[in-house]
């Protein structure tokens, strides 16, 4: 392929696409805006990054949530407590263990143990359904979702609860979150342009040492809310397209093969959780 001036992807010119990929997403842009080194290495080497205990333990505490708000569209009413949590500890937790081992071919990788990783999952989760799910009346919840931002390929997205008046994305973590970190706000300018409603972010978090649990919402924080003007839309989707433009430049620039920038060493903790450490330039000692 003959070389091509930057000029040309973000001009969106037809012939400066060479990316193998058939859609964007919130958390590819995330990670290319991280680490172009990373996102080559998963999206197009294909290769897997071990699965963790803070994103397994996520996963089940989100399914359990998910399957709350899904009978909750017809039934206006949440299930009871230790319904919602039996479930949790017996069937949805061990099953997304399994799920994630087989779906990455590695075992989960616990900070902890299984079984505080399920327990830090179970308070949460418990925390949400009692103080949050009750003023939460769903319209849709794993919402698929598609904008067309001028690219050669769509933005996808899967926002967690549909609701009248905004989209919901539920956080999950180790210390709660009182405003939108730099990804989430890729999320909203994606959720929001395709449901034409505000995005607001819950942070559900445990900490390892207590287990204390901490719910923030939009009412105690309102940074959470993101409901960008005309013009923040805009610009965030001129950003969007400029990342999608400097991946297929630096694929111009260096192929498949060729290690891509590795940025994520110039962040602040993007390195220490990335699971093609091993191996990268950025880390080589001779």
């Amino acid at each position: 392929m003959s070389r091509l001036d930057v000029a040309d992807y973000l001009e969106g010119r037809a012939d400066g696409w060479n990316l193998p990929i058939d859609h964007w997403s919130p958390s590819s842009l995330d990670m290319l805006h991280r680490c172009p080194y990373q996102w080559q290495q998963r999206y197009l080497k294909g290769r897997k990054e071990r699965p963790g205990e803070s994103t397994t333990t996520g996963t089940a505490v989100h399914k359990s949530i998910e399957g709350n708000f899904r009978q909750k569209i017809a039934s206006k009413t949440d299930l009871p407590l230790l319904e919602v949590l039996d479930r949790y500890s017996e069937q949805i937790f061990p099953q997304t263990v399994l799920d994630e081992q087989e779906k990455n071919g590695e075992e989960v990788l616990w900070d902890t143990s299984p079984d505080a990783a399920r327990a830090r999952g179970r308070l949460m989760l418990g925390e949400y359904h009692h103080a949050i799910a009750p003023r939460v009346q769903p319209e849709g919840v794993e919402l698929n979702v598609s904008v067309d931002l001028g690219l050669a390929v769509p933005v996808w997205g899967r926002a967690d609860v549909d609701r009248a008046s905004s989209v919901i994305d539920v956080k999950t973590g180790k210390q709660a979150t009182k405003k939108p970190k730099e990804g989430w706000r890729i999320q909203a300018a994606i959720y929001g342009k395709a449901r034409n409603k505000p995005v607001e972010f819950h942070s559900v978090s445990a900490t390892v040492k207590t287990n204390r649990v901490t719910v923030v919402t939009p009412l105690e924080e309102e940074a959470l809310l993101v409901n960008p003007t005309q013009f923040e839309q805009a610009e965030l989707e001129r950003t969007i397209r400029s990342l999608s433009a400097w991946a297929c430049f630096l694929m111009d620039m260096y192929g498949p093969d060729e290690p891509w920038p590795t940025t994520g060493r110039f962040h602040t903790w993007a390195c220490d959780y990335c699971g093609f450490r091993a191996g990268c330039p950025a880390w080589r000692t001779s």
